[in-house]
C-alpha cells in the first residue's frame, strides 16, 4: 500500500495544536494586550530573522511558511516604529547573519546592532512600549 503525504493535514494539525498552546508571561503594569492604536518599538536583530535551532534535527526542519515575531506583529495589525525598523534593516544588510556550520548549519548566536542613546530617545519619543527580541541556539 502506497502512502501519500498530505501537507494540508499537517498544516491543519499544526495550526490546531498551536492554537491550544500557551505562553506564560508576567503582565506587569498592564503591558498586554498591546494597544493597536499605539506604536511599538521593536529592538533586536532577530526580529528580521526566523531563528530556529535544536543542536540536532531542529536546524534541519524545512517548512513552506514561516512567521517570525515581527511578521506576526505586522500581520496582527500592530503599528511598529518604522524608523527604528529601517535602522535595523540597514544595519542587518551591512552585517549579514552568521549562518553557522556543522549539523543543521546552526549558529550559536548573532552579532547585535549597537544601540546608542539617540536611537533609544527617538524610539521613546514615538512609542510608549518596546519589545526586545533575542535569539540564541539551544539544544
Amino acid at each position: 500500500m502506497k502512502k501519500i503525504l498530505d501537507w494540508n493535514k499537517y498544516i491543519e494539525k499544526a495550526a490546531s495544536t498551536v492554537s491550544e498552546g500557551i505562553v506564560m508571561l508576567k503582565n506587569n503594569n498592564g503591558a498586554l494586550p498591546l494597544d493597536m492604536n499605539e506604536t511599538v518599538s521593536v529592538f533586536g536583530r532577530i526580529q528580521l530573522h526566523y531563528y530556529k535551532s535544536g543542536t540536532g534535527s531542529g536546524g534541519m526542519v524545512n517548512v513552506s511558511k514561516v512567521t517570525g515575531i515581527l511578521d506576526g506583529l505586522l500581520e496582527a495589525g500592530v503599528k511598529v516604529n518604522e524608523e527604528l525598523l529601517g535602522i535595523y534593516r540597514k544595519w542587518d544588510e551591512e552585517n549579514p547573519v552568521e549562518q553557522g556550520s556543522g549539523w543543521g548549519a546552526e549558529p550559536w548566536s548573532q552579532k547585535e546592532m549597537p544601540i546608542d542613546d539617540e536611537i533609544v530617545k527617538n524610539a521613546a519619543s514615538v512609542s510608549n512600549r518596546a519589545i526586545v527580541i533575542i535569539g540564541r541556539t539551544a539544544g
